[in-house]
């Protein structure tokens, strides 16, 4: 029994030691990288008709140093949430539709694996919403998710 004690010790020092190198590996920021987000959701109109469906995206500006965040518009209604959601700051929004160019006289319905015979299709909303954005919003910080609704007209 007069090893009990250089056992205990040993004991220790390969407990800190695997402690210390475990730490090595957990990332900093205790489970949450880059800029703190919120979760933006609303609804999107044109012309005073529910945005079938399209894109949004939020841009941040020069001073909000972040990434771009967006998703999905379907049925008028859109949901900002990956990774957290939109980065706090102040971002342009650009919103995008497209639909089959009314000018086209082909076949509209080809096999999904024929790229050539897609019917052409165009972005039908102003550019003052997307390439010519004046949307624009700031989103401050300690907010978890916020409403803002988008109705889009000539």
């Amino acid at each position: 029994m007069k090893n009990q004690p250089a056992v205990r010790g040993l004991g220790r020092a390969l407990l800190g030691t695997l402690t210390a190198a475990l730490l090595l590996f957990i990332p900093s920021g205790c489970g949450r990288d880059g800029p703190e987000r919120v979760i933006v959701s609303g609804t999107v109109t044109y012309q005073g008709q529910p945005l079938e469906e399209g894109r949004i995206r939020f841009v941040p500006n020069k001073e909000t140093k972040a990434p771009i965040s967006g998703g999905f518009v379907r049925d008028g209604k859109y949901a900002v949430d990956s990774k957290g959601g939109v980065p706090v700051g102040t971002h342009k929004i650009s919103i995008e539709a497209h639909r089959v160019d009314p000018n086209y006289k082909g076949p509209t319905n080809p096999p999904p694996d024929d790229i050539e015979n897609r019917p052409p299709i165009q972005q039908y909303l102003p550019a003052k919403y997307n390439t010519q954005t004046e949307l624009e919003i700031t989103i401050g910080s300690g907010s978890s998710r916020i409403s803002k609704d988008f109705d889009l007209t000539q």
